[in-house]
């Protein structure tokens, strides 16, 4: 009987990553069926017959189990959220190669969804599991059932995709976010008899601004019928585009008693209420800790942030990549804590 084939024998006949034959022979969820008899095809070469794999098999997992787990983290946000996430990732370099991580940061910024697509198809080729913030859209969910098909693991961040075309989303639970942001609206205008308040959205492909926007209306229609939610702003997720937003929808609907936005672009959303002297008199509400809404948050200008810990979703993504590559079941949602600031209890 000839020796066990390696996995490096097995890589080179079938071209196939390492992490796709560890899933291909250990019979684990996700591998395409042309990729299971690829692998079938070379043991087979090799001399290898199948009570035979099946023995490899614990081999091949240890084998892989050593390796490091090499994850791109693919982001298709606004400037200011991926300049933080980008250091935030940075912080924990040395934490993650300890644990056998390898997190390399790809920048999509201004992207559109063909070229993140395209960014995802190249990354994988030097990956073991794909992280990425993008928009849930058919280009990029057909390149992540792509990765899954390979045998990636792949999870999503603060907003989600398809499920089928990801192992686990890591990230708040962006309808109760929404909710959040109309308490706080709610109860901040209660004593007013028919205030108006805006929402600012970039674009309903990004999950999480629909589901903060849908989250937002359905609990003032519930708790706070007296609210006039006036317009939905689209803001493009960019400060230019933010401010033209704002401006117009002051210039058809007067001043505004509060406004919510899901999105970026706060500094053009900023611009605009200086503009007209509301800074600091229209409630404001929204989200991320960053370098843009940490100087207006303690000027005054926003008063409220919703955030998460981004040290936490990043050791939390990690963790549900490496499960998912090693074929532990992977929870659809790994849900983090909302955390909400104001001036006085930024850190």
């Amino acid at each position: 009987m000839k020796g066990r084939p390696t996995l490096k024998q097995l890589m080179e006949l079938t071209q196939l990553s390492r992490a796709t034959i560890d899933r291909a022979l250990n019979d684990r969820p996700g591998v395409h069926p042309r990729t299971r008899t690829a692998v079938e095809a070379a043991l087979r070469q090799l001399g290898m017959g199948e009570a035979e794999a099946l023995s490899a098999a614990p081999h091949a997992r240890a084998q892989s189990q050593k390796q490091t787990l090499r994850v791109r983290l693919l982001l298709q946000a606004g400037d200011a959220f991926t300049e933080e996430l980008t250091r935030t990732a940075a912080s924990l370099e040395a934490e993650f190669g300890a644990a056998g991580v390898q997190v390399q940061v790809v920048n999509c910024v201004g992207a559109n969804d063909e070229a993140v697509a395209q960014r995802v198809r190249e990354a994988s080729q030097a990956a073991d599991a794909i992280g990425i913030v993008c928009t849930n859209t058919p280009p990029i969910t057909a390149a992540l059932r792509e990765c899954m098909a390979r045998g990636l693991a792949v999870a999503t961040l603060i907003t989600d995709v398809d499920a089928d075309a990801r192992h686990t989303y890591v990230g708040v639970n962006n309808r109760a976010a929404g909710q959040a942001a109309a308490f706080l609206v709610g109860r901040h205008l209660e004593g007013r008899p028919s205030p108006s308040v805006a929402v600012v959205v970039a674009t309903f492909s990004y999950t999480c601004h629909e589901d903060r926007e849908i989250g937002f209306r359905s609990l003032l229609r519930q708790r706070f019928a007296h609210v006039n939610l006036v317009e939905v702003i689209k803001g493009a997720d960019s400060g230019a585009a933010t401010y033209e937003a704002t401006r117009r929808c002051m210039e058809l609907h007067g001043a505004l008693d509060g406004i919510y936005n899901v999105a970026g672009g706060n500094e053009g959303l900023a611009a605009a209420l200086r503009e007209r002297a509301l800074a600091g008199r229209t409630l404001y509400v929204t989200h991320e800790v960053n370098s843009v809404t940490e100087p207006l948050l303690r000027a005054d200008v926003i008063d409220y942030l919703l955030s998460q810990d981004l040290r936490l979703l990043l050791r939390t993504a990690v963790e549900q990549m490496r499960n998912a590559f090693d074929g532990v079941a992977s929870p659809a949602q790994a849900l983090v804590p909302i955390e909400t600031y104001s001036r006085y209890s930024l850190y």
